[in-house]
């Protein structure tokens, strides 16, 4: 039975952003955190451990060695984290600030890092520092000696839960869903044996958060991160699944602004977990406070759970937009006239396509984003032509292969800058919404091969937008003015009625989804199959709904 559920259209705002006025260069490596940003944690919250109460270190700040000339040194091109050992699995005791000069004192052919000499305030055994190029400069140093690694640290035994631990609770090893409302973030545990899934208990309050922007469940499902508005900037806050762990770990009023842009605001714009489920990549853009104006800072970050903080791309040497492989190795980004292709090590960036500066008929800035295969075996990307609102305008359409050259494999007609292209997992099939510029101002959805050729319209009408293909690349959500709908190739669709409007659907699984409709501030949150079934799993009072679903 088809539930007669509400649904307005919401069409997604598209990810563009202005080029930053005034870029920065540089690389940090991935592996070493930067000092800890200020964090705060919610009343009555559990503060993560390891985190530090402010963004700087004076006690930290060190004293450069004074060398002999001629002698072995290594110089500090950057910021840097100063460990016990070789490796980022050693304790941080310190950090070098950029421009200081150390002895040193040996080298660990393994890793290539340097053993130096400590800082004078640092009562350590051994100094050690990461050999990358872009982070340390060596100096009469072929000679030094190999220097054994120091044995691992032992974590020490504590009665104190590590917060992984919500890994054993059932919320953690069974679906949900969360949502936001006024009251905060939620987290509606599901049964998926019904179909449609139906709730599986109360829901549970994790976060007293009236401003959360974006929720973002990690992969293993343990932990959910979301950003929250505070004033003009905002905060990335991680949670574990069972209310507990709540923490902020990045507020973006610490990190770098433009320096010429004038009094502006920095916010966190994009976010996506690291396959180990307890590392964030998000990047940064920054917004006029004094008149309009907006910007990318192109720039990587990645966050653990724990705080440590690492500026992979600092501001300038990133992208707008990025997507991480699935074996988070490799990173894409799209900029305004390039896409590139880097490590997520901050390793290996390279230039793989280039195009003309997007006209998008404001004062905004396109950037395309890439989409990776399931297997991460090839990146895919649409870049829409220089006048996307001319007369006969589409997109280019290319395949980024791992170790590869990018191949342009076909294009598509139709201005997509509001409606990007979806190739489903394997590449095979994509999708889109085709508006034809200085044509009727009815919209197609189409689906296409992989490589654009034998297009065809699927459903013609008002207002679509299409969210995702499921992980089988057989059916596709789809939304429309006073409808939703479940899409085959090749066959027709189920179309549900609804008489207000949908902010968003979401994949459970290849079966079954989440839609959220409604309007005025009042949305309900629906689970629904194949056929069109739906069930209600909770309902929810605020101006805009965010929620993400997560199922083993």
């Amino acid at each position: 039975m088809k539930a007669k559920r509400p649904l307005l259209f919401f069409v997604s705002i598209l990810f563009m952003v202005s080029l930053a006025c005034n870029a920065f260069a540089g690389n940090s490596e991935p592996a070493l955190e930067l000092p800890p940003p200020l964090v705060t944690t919610e009343p009555g919250a559990t503060p993560v451990s390891g985190l530090a109460p402010t963004a700087t270190l004076p006690s930290d700040a060190p004293v450069s060695s004074t060398a002999v000339p001629g002698s072995a040194t290594v110089a500090i091109l950057v910021d840097l984290n100063i460990r016990s050992g070789p490796g980022v699995v050693y304790d941080r005791i310190g950090f070098f600030t950029k421009g200081a000069t150390v002895p040193a004192l040996g080298r660990d052919p393994a890793s290539g890092w340097w053993l130096v000499q400590c800082p004078p305030h640092i009562s350590a055994p051994q100094c050690w520092v990461s050999g990358g190029p872009q982070y340390t400069q060596p100096n009469n140093a072929d000679g030094v000696p190999v220097a054994p690694a120091p044995p691992t640290p032992t974590p020490i035994p504590t009665n104190t839960p590590e917060p992984t631990a919500v890994a054993d609770t059932a919320i953690a090893r069974s679906a949900f869903l969360a949502y936001t409302d006024d009251d905060g973030l939620w987290v509606q545990p599901l049964d998926m044996s019904a179909d449609p899934p139906a709730p599986a208990g109360d829901a549970i309050n994790v976060a007293a958060d009236p401003d959360v922007e974006k929720i973002l469940i990690s992969p293993d499902g343990r932990r959910l991160a979301y950003l929250s508005r505070v004033g003009a900037s905002n905060t990335l806050n991680v949670v574990n699944a069972d209310g507990s762990g709540l923490a902020t770990l990045v507020n973006a009023a610490d990190l770098p602004a433009p320096e010429d842009a004038g009094s502006v605001a920095v916010r966190i714009s994009q976010i996506a977990w690291l396959p180990d489920g307890r590392t964030l990549a998000f990047n940064s853009a920054w917004v006029g406070l004094e008149g309009p104006g907006s910007g990318s800072m192109l720039d990587l970050y990645t966050v653990t759970v724990d705080g440590d903080m690492t500026a992979v791309f600092p501001p300038g040497s990133g992208g707008a937009t990025f997507a991480i492989s699935p074996d988070g190795r490799q990173v894409v980004f799209g900029l305004p006239e390039s896409v590139v292709r880097a490590n997520v090590d901050g390793t290996g960036s390279e230039t793989v396509i280039e195009f003309d500066y997007i006209n998008t008929s404001s004062e905004f800035t396109y950037a395309p984003r890439a989409q990776w295969t399931a297997n991460g075996s090839a990146a895919y990307i649409a870049v829409p032509d220089a006048d996307p609102w001319a007369a006969g305008a589409g997109a280019a359409l290319y395949r980024i292969p791992v170790g590869d050259t990018a191949v342009e494999i076909g294009s598509v007609l139709g201005n997509t800058l509001f409606n990007p292209v979806q190739w489903t997992p394997n590449g095979d099939t994509l999708a889109y919404v085709q508006l034809i510029s200085g044509g009727p101002s009815e919209q197609a959805l189409t689906l296409a091969d992989g490589d654009g050729q034998n297009p065809a319209s699927y459903r013609v009408g008002d207002q679509l937008f299409l969210h995702d293909w499921n992980p089988a690349g057989t059916h596709f959500l789809y939304a429309g003015n006073g409808f939703y709908a479940i899409g085959q190739p090749g066959e027709s669709p189920v179309e549900i009625i609804i008489p207000v409007g949908t902010a968003g659907m979401a994949w459970l699984n290849s079966d079954n989804f989440v839609a959220a409709n409604g309007s005025g501030g009042v949305w309900n949150l629906s689970s629904g199959n194949l056929s069109g079934d739906s069930e209600t799993l909770a309902t929810a009072n605020i101006n805009f709904i965010q929620f993400d679903v997560w199922a083993p």
